[in-house]
């Protein structure tokens, strides 16, 4: 019931983006769509800045900050999980091993790596897809938005953020399997030459 529930009101969102004031890009402003008490959307194209979302969720996090994610070339993004680091916050990144190889995310890794942040990646021959931050095990961020330019300013992205304990355990659970699981992936060694 939740879920269709939660797909319903996703529908009205993309229905409703059409109905926004225009932003000074031409995009439509829309405001951030809430499923239950907690839960949020953000959609790149309704200018509802996703990064910003993304950003106070790691600003938030005192513990732990787990990341699985795909494309991670965002400056200010990749600057938060370095202040993370920087608080005490235990982080751990996964990404993907082709992805991690590219020239932008390359040096963002090189810049994490070398604040000390430990990272594997995909040993495995599909793609390490996922899009997800987990933050004190409390709050998950899920959806199409990888943590780039691109997807904070042209494409067509969406992040969920979820304030669930419950779904932020599962999540957690498969980060830890994944960073467990000496099949599928691998320590990443990036850091800025000295």
């Amino acid at each position: 019931m939740r879920k269709s529930i939660g797909i319903i009101i996703v529908m009205i969102a993309f229905i409703i983006s059409g109905c926004g004031s225009t932003s000074k890009s031409g995009l439509q402003a829309t405001s951030v769509v809430k499923q239950q008490v907690g839960d949020e959307y953000y959609f790149t194209q309704a200018n509802q800045h996703p990064e910003k979302a993304l950003i106070d969720v790691i600003n938030s996090s005192k513990q732990t900050l787990d990341i699985a994610i795909y494309s991670l070339t965002y400056p200010d993004i990749v600057a938060a999980i370095k202040e993370a680091k920087k608080r005490g916050v235990v982080v751990r990144i996964i990404s993907d091993k082709i992805q991690s190889a590219g020239k932008t995310q390359d040096e963002a890794l090189k810049l994490l790596g070398s604040a000390g942040i430990p990272m594997k990646v995909n040993k495995h021959n599909g793609l390490m897809h996922l899009k997800v931050t987990i933050a004190d095990k409390k709050v998950v961020t899920t959806g199409s938005y990888n943590y780039s330019q691109a997807a904070s300013t042209s494409n067509d992205e969406v992040l969920m953020v979820i304030h669930d304990e419950a779904a932020a355990k599962t999540f957690s659970d498969q980060f830890d399997r994944m960073w467990s699981d000496t099949m599928g992936f691998e320590t990443l060694q990036k850091k800025i030459a000295q």
